[in-house]
C-alpha cells in the first residue's frame, strides 16, 4: 500500500479530523465561558412551606371596614442559576393580600447575598389582631366561601432591588407568590402545604 498506510498521522484526512476535534473542544470551552461570564439568568423563587394558624374575618358595614386576625409563618427559597455571578439583594418589604386587598405589610427581610449556583432561604412571620382590611362585598363573600373549607387563597409579595456581581445596575424586583393555605391547629406540627413557584417581575432595563 502507499506511504500513508504506514504513517497515518501524516495523512491529510487524519490531520483534518484532529483539527476538527480540537476546534470542537475549543468551541465548547468558549461557549461555556460565554454562558458563565456574559449571559445573566434571573433568579428563581419558591414558597417551600407556609403555615397558616389563624385567619378570622369580622365583616364590617360597609365591607371596607372589615377587620382580620391572622398568624402566618413562611419559608421561601431564592435560587441563583448563574455559573459565575452571585446576586446581592437589598432589604425586602413583604405584603400579604386576600382577594386583592392587603392586610399585612409589616414583614421585612434584611439584605442578603445569593452565591452562584446557590440557594438562599427567607423566613417570614407575621401576625395581627383586628387589623383593618378594605374588602368589597364580593371579597367578604369569597372569604366566607373559603372559610367553609378552611382553605384560603393568599398572595405574598416581596419588593426589593437586586444587583449581579460585576455589574453596576441595581434592578428593581418584585416576587409574587400565590398561596393556597390550609388553616391548621397550632398544636399540629404537620402541614399539607405544597411547594409553590413564585413569579419574578424584573425591570426592563439594561443590566437587569
Amino acid at each position: 500500500m502507499g506511504e500513508c498506510d504506514e504513517c497515518c498521522e501524516d495523512c491529510p484526512w487524519t490531520k483534518i479530523i484532529i483539527a476538527a476535534v480540537v476546534l470542537a473542544i475549543l468551541g465548547g470551552v468558549i461557549a461555556v465561558l460565554v454562558i458563565a461570564f456574559a449571559v445573566v439568568y434571573p433568579p428563581k423563587a419558591s414558597a417551600d412551606n407556609v403555615l397558616l394558624q389563624r385567619f378570622e374575618l369580622q365583616p364590617g358595614t360597609p365591607a371596607d371596614n372589615s377587620t382580620i386576625s391572622y398568624d402566618i409563618a413562611a419559608t421561601l427559597s431564592l435560587r441563583n442559576p448563574n455559573i459565575y455571578r452571585s446576586i446581592s439583594y437589598g432589604p425586602m418589604t413583604a405584603a400579604f393580600s386576600f382577594n386583592g386587598s392587603r392586610f399585612d405589610e409589616s414583614g421585612t427581610v434584611r439584605e442578603l447575598e445569593n452565591g452562584a449556583r446557590k440557594k438562599a432561604t427567607i423566613t417570614l412571620k407575621v401576625s395581627g389582631a383586628d387589623k383593618g382590611i378594605k374588602l368589597s362585598d364580593a371579597g367578604v363573600k369569597e372569604f366566607r366561601k373559603q372559610n367553609e373549607t378552611s382553605k384560603f387563597e393568599v398572595e405574598l409579595r416581596l419588593d426589593t432591588v437586586l444587583q449581579y456581581k460585576g455589574r453596576k445596575t441595581k434592578c428593581p424586583l418584585v416576587i409574587v407568590c400565590p398561596l393556597e393555605l390550609q388553616l391548621v391547629d397550632p398544636d399540629v406540627a404537620a402541614t399539607a402545604f405544597q411547594k409553590t413557584k413564585c413569579t419574578m417581575l424584573r425591570a426592563k432595563k439594561s443590566g437587569c
